[in-house]
């Protein structure tokens, strides 16, 4: 059982690392005038909700444009209303990556590696970068492949099987399980492919993997929560809005777990790509309905 354990936490780091490669290559192919650009595009809420899924979706992380967006309002650079809208976006733009690996392309992906070091040693400029990201989409899929090879002589063990078996049993043990587990990663992406592997090979149903997504999202903001602690009153609002609108996502679809599995169920796919859709249709959703709330959230807020 000893390669099993190293060969799942070997996958785990590389998944943590090809997506740190993805979000460094696309950020730095954005421009070094990224964060400006981000500023002049946040002048109301409307146009921070359009930003927030476009810059997200080249970060390839909401935890870090939560954190740019505590340290803009901390530093009285955009104003808290605004930030709100950045942040219902990012929950949007963070779907991109589980999308793209829904996709049957792990068999490619040490072609995407080596092609994308290559492009990244030979190109000059910013064009080298965007192949670096291609580099860290082909580790995060030979991560995927990696863990599903690790975790199945790991499922056989009993301890293992209680496990999985009691997340099963226990729809709200899971959300615990996906809140703990986006904290710890610092990424509801992350915890995203590992629902996805633990679906696809038959080790949770479908309702099981919903519930860890709920809980990813909620996990997700910790970070930008924790940093938000050393920071003004204003900027501290922001990080807790970002908790309460995936809190708020996860109250509104937990009790049709069952009835979501069915209708994904019914879109067809492969079960990774059920588990992508499911991603999308909560962040989606959640961000869609708090968007005219946010003038009653935000008087809500401002009383803190």
């Amino acid at each position: 059982m000893i390669l099993p354990i190293f060969l799942t936490f070997s996958g785990l780091a590389l998944l943590l690392f090809g997506l740190k490669t993805l979000r460094n290559g696309l950020e730095k192919f954005a421009g070094s005038n990224f964060q400006q650009t981000l500023m002049k595009l946040t002048s109301t809420l409307g146009k921070g909700f359009l930003t927030g899924i476009v810059a997200t979706g080249l970060l390839q992380s909401s935890t870090a444009l939560t954190l740019m967006a505590v340290s803009f309002v901390d530093a009285q650079i955009i104003s808290f209303r605004n930030a709100l809208g950045l942040i219902l976006g990012s929950n949007i733009g963070t779907t991109i990556t589980p999308q793209i690996l829904a996709f049957p392309i792990k068999e490619i992906a040490l072609w995407l590696i080596l092609n994308g070091l290559l492009g990244y040693v030979i190109l000059k400029g910013q064009k080298r970068y965007l192949f670096s990201a291609l580099a860290g989409l082909g580790v995060m899929l030979l991560s995927l492949s990696i863990l599903e090879s690790a975790m199945i002589p790991l499922s056989e063990l009993p301890q293992v099987q209680s496990w999985l078996q009691q997340i099963g049993n226990n729809n709200f043990f899971a959300v615990l399980v996906g809140t703990v587990l986006s904290a710890l990663l610092h990424s509801s992406s992350a915890t995203t492919g590992i629902a996805m592997v633990l679906t696809q090979e038959g080790w949770i149903t479908l309702p099981t993997a919903l519930a860890l997504l709920f809980g990813a999202n909620i996990g997700t903001c910790f970070t930008a929560l924790i940093v938000s602690f050393f920071t003004s009153r204003a900027a501290q609002r922001v990080a807790i809005f970002h908790v309460l609108i995936n809190i708020f996502g996860v109250i509104i679809f937990y009790p049709f777990l069952d009835q979501i599995a069915n209708l994904l169920t019914l879109l067809g796919g492969s079960l990774s790509r059920q588990v992508a859709n499911a991603h999308t249709i909560f962040n989606v959703v959640s961000a869609l309905i708090a968007l005219p709330l946010l003038p009653s959230v935000i008087r809500l807020l401002e009383k803190y």
